[in-house]
């Protein structure tokens, strides 16, 4: 989640809360801004390969946690208002690499997509 929320090279306050609302909603802790911080620095620095993460996800999870994944790297790429083709080409490269094909995709984060026009309107 925190390589969604930096992969247009900035974390905004709003992905912050989002990454917080999200680790909250799927592990039951609330981590602190620091934290959340700390950890953007950390991938910037180390660098850990993508497809290592995405192996590890899909060959420890389940489709529906996996499907999870795809859900949560939305809800951060959409933080802060926007959706820059680099959160998107990730967004969609990370859901080819766990299985999760164009047309399920869609499937997914469609429902948010409307929620979220909804909100605004």
């Amino acid at each position: 989640m925190v390589r969604m929320a930096v992969a247009d090279g900035r974390l905004h306050d709003a992905e912050v809360s989002r990454l917080r609302w999200n680790v909250r909603r799927l592990t039951g802790r609330v981590p602190t801004v620091e934290q959340v911080q700390a950890d953007a620095v950390r991938l910037k620095e180390q660098g850990c390969p993508l497809e290592t993460l995405l192996d590890e996800v899909r060959n420890r999870c389940n489709t529906r946690t996996r499907r999870m994944v795809v859900q949560a790297g939305y809800i951060i790429a959409t933080a802060d208002g926007e959706v820059p083709a680099s959160e998107e080409a990730l967004l969609l490269e990370i859901a080819r690499a766990l299985g999760i094909g164009p047309t399920e995709f869609h499937a997914l984060v469609s429902p948010m997509a409307l929620a979220r026009a909804l909100e605004g309107s």
